[in-house]
């Protein structure tokens, strides 16, 4: 093959005419490809340039939010007051009914329903009739802040974040309201605080409010979770021996008023009562009626719950407010009743493998907790305290004393004198016209005065034998019949009889059967020490009755006859 093949001669017009035609396609690709990348360019300048833009435009209204929001926080802190109110806090409750009378959550578009129960809950009107009742309530959920005027001022409400809290039992939320009020005379808005709390002392006046302590979500800053309300309950209807219950609200009602006399005398400001006796005869009844009477919340306590230890029962007594009533029911549950001692002895003369140790159970409130937490340094004034029980020969000495039970008062089974009021209560003449003259009748029966038909009716059920509670269930059944309310008594006593002493011996079998068992293990542990070390021992035999006796030293099994 020529050389001019593979290198042309620049000087061959035929080469040269050919490398012309090469040069000029290659400047053509050349300048597509430039314009590609040309226009590749634009594009991304175009692009980066927007991007920088809507950067610097979103950096501005961030900016201008961020400043706006600085200025309107500026001017809340210079011309607004802002108060915080937490749930579990009694002013919370203030604040939330207040809202609601003021209508504030009706444009509420977020609610919760459930079914109407004793539990306390602020729902909305849903009907424009006041005087309708429904079976549903319907509690907004306060999440959208709200704004009204409130006597010439602006003030808004808002929901703050709920604030969590880790436990033993999980994670408790608790909700917080925000209250900014503007203006900057702090008056207006202890005016607004205390006109909120004389409305929920004005629509509670029917009710008694009772706050219970819910130990699954303990949290120390929010013990009293769970408000209840019960309808009022007069003193007239509490029958009890004449003069008791007078001087008892009399009692309660000077303490509440003598404060400054207590700061002058350098006592602590608190008053301790005890109501003891028979289950039945109107101890926590008393407490309720007295609540009403005197305008008191009562904040109940049941110490009988495994979870109520002594931290526990502090957080919760602090938690109270002044003037309330701290009432624990029941308090002998903080000690061993009778059937526990002998359940725990018996589970103690068990015998165990060896080389084991028992644990003994553990208690949760403790004597020293308990008397803290009446009188102790930490413990709070201004409140009432009321302890019941059913059996005070299980409490401590040290609870009785002055200072911690100031008054005990004993509730006996009904009198007569109680016996009789009991059935004027329950068919009083108003009620019963039929029975106002003896020439009456009811069913073709000659007709009594009901007062005859009270005397009648004590005199045939045994006096401290029964007690209100239980002749309550038996008037129960005769609402509209008093002549045979009198009339079935006498067969209703018998009977009632006949179920008490199949209960006593029943428990006396009880109780018989735990002594028995008792004396088996005891027997029984002898034996054992006595096989597994027959050496020289203390004499000891156990006599027919159980009863451990000791002798001189010698074989051991054949003291025991083996």
């Amino acid at each position: 093959m020529p050389f001019a093949t593979f290198f042309p001669s620049p000087f061959n017009p035929s080469t040269t005419e050919h490398g012309a035609i090469q040069d000029s396609s290659w400047m053509a690709s050349f300048m597509g490809l430039s314009s590609i990348f040309g226009l590749l360019g634009l594009v991304s300048q175009t692009y980066i340039g927007s991007s920088l833009k809507l950067l610097v435009l979103g950096s501005l209204i961030e900016t201008g939010r961020r400043l706006c929001w600085w200025f309107i926080e500026r001017f809340r802190i210079q011309y607004s007051l802002t108060a915080q109110f937490s749930e579990g806090d009694p002013a919370y409750e203030w604040i939330i009914l207040f809202l609601t009378q003021e209508r504030v959550w009706q444009r509420s578009r977020d609610f919760t329903v459930t079914a109407k129960n004793s539990q306390r809950k602020w729902t909305v009107q849903t009907s424009a009739d006041p005087t309708t009742v429904g079976n549903a309530e319907y509690v907004p959920t306060y999440q959208a802040p709200q704004l009204f005027r409130w006597r010439s001022h602006w003030v808004e409400i808002k929901r703050g974040n709920e604030r969590a809290t880790a436990n033993m039992n999980g994670v408790q939320h608790t909700s917080r309201l925000f209250l900014t009020i503007y203006t900057l005379d702090m008056n207006v808005l202890s005016e607004l605080v205390e006109a909120a709390r004389l409305r929920y002392v004005e629509v509670n006046r029917p009710h008694v409010t009772i706050h219970l302590t819910d130990t699954r979500r303990f949290n120390p800053q929010q013990m009293w979770t769970s408000i209840k309300h019960k309808i009022r309950r007069p003193l007239s209807s509490i029958i009890l021996p004449e003069g008791l219950l007078d001087t008892l609200v009399q009692d309660a009602e000077e303490f509440l008023k003598s404060e400054d006399w207590y700061i002058g005398a350098g006592i602590p400001h608190r008053r301790g009562y005890l109501l003891h006796g028979p289950p039945g005869t109107g101890k926590t009844s008393t407490i309720y009626a007295l609540a009403g009477a005197l305008n008191l919340e009562i904040y109940s306590l049941s110490l009988a719950s495994n979870l109520v230890d002594d931290s526990f029962l502090q957080n919760a007594a602090s938690g109270i407010p002044k003037n309330g009533i701290f009432l624990i029911e029941d308090i002998d549950c903080a000690f061993p009743s009778r059937a526990d001692e002998e359940e725990e002895l018996n589970t103690m003369l068990e015998p165990l493998p060896r080389n084991t140790m028992r644990a003994r159970p553990p208690r949760s409130v403790s004597l020293s907790g308990l008397l803290n937490v009446i009188d102790g340094v930490g413990s709070e004034e201004g409140k009432l305290f009321f302890a019941t029980t059913n059996y005070i020969d299980r409490l401590d000495a040290a609870l009785l004393r002055p200072g911690r039970i100031d008054r005990k008062i004993e509730y006996a089974l009904s009198t007569i004198e109680q016996t009789k009021a009991l059935f004027l209560r329950f068919f009083p003449a108003a009620r019963f016209p039929q029975l106002a003259g003896p020439d009456t009748t009811e069913k073709g029966v000659k007709g009594q005065p009901v007062h005859i038909l009270a005397e009648e009716f004590a005199e045939t059920v045994p006096p401290q034998e029964f007690s209100t509670a239980e002749l309550q269930g038996y008037l129960q059944g005769f609402k509209t019949q008093p002549v045979e309310a009198v009339r079935s008594v006498a067969t209703w006593v018998e009977e009632e009889r006949r179920d008490r002493a199949a209960r006593e011996a029943r428990e006396e079998e009880r109780r018989a059967k735990a002594q028995m068992r008792a004396q088996q293990q005891i027997g029984g542990s002898v034996f054992g020490a006595a096989v597994q070390n027959p050496g020289p021992v203390p004499r000891r035999h156990v006599r027919d009755d159980g009863v451990l006796n000791h002798g001189k030293t010698g074989n051991a099994a054949s003291h025991l006859g083996v």
